[in-house]
């Protein structure tokens, strides 16, 4: 990747945020209009995306385990690309820092635990989204 491009990531990320946080009520308000689960609506299963929404609104509010109590996705997706900004950051000032796994392994189990997790959040209750 180019040190332009890592720069503009750099100065880009934090400003895309600060709009996320000053526009939340907004977003908040757009969120409210989304259909209710198709899936979850048929079957009363959970399907992975379900919580996502709410999982979302309450990371824009502050609320973390709120947020991992709808769905552990978002605010592991969210530690993620704070990681990778981290090591883009670094890597503008020549520092070749790896805060994530660069193993294909990791990740497989990663996302093995993760349809785990989708799985098991079906059967016991404290696991399930906030409705």
């Amino acid at each position: 990747m180019s040190k332009r491009l890592r720069i503009a990531i750099a100065a880009g990320a934090p400003l895309l945020v600060l709009i996320a946080f000053v526009l939340r009520d907004q977003i908040v308000g757009f969120a409210r209009l989304m259909p209710p689960c198709s899936f979850h609506k048929l079957t009363g299963y959970w399907c992975t995306g379900c919580g996502n929404t709410r999982s979302t609104i309450a990371l824009l509010q502050g609320h973390i385990w709120t947020a991992i109590r709808n769905n552990a996705t978002m605010p592991f997706l969210s530690l993620l690309l704070c990681l990778l900004y981290i090591e883009n950051f670094a890597a503008i000032f020549g520092r070749d820092i790896k805060l994530l796994p660069r193993k294909l392994w990791i990740w497989l189990i990663v996302i093995g635990l993760f349809v785990v997790y989708y799985i098991v959040r079906n059967f016991i209750p404290a696991l399930a989204p906030i409705s």
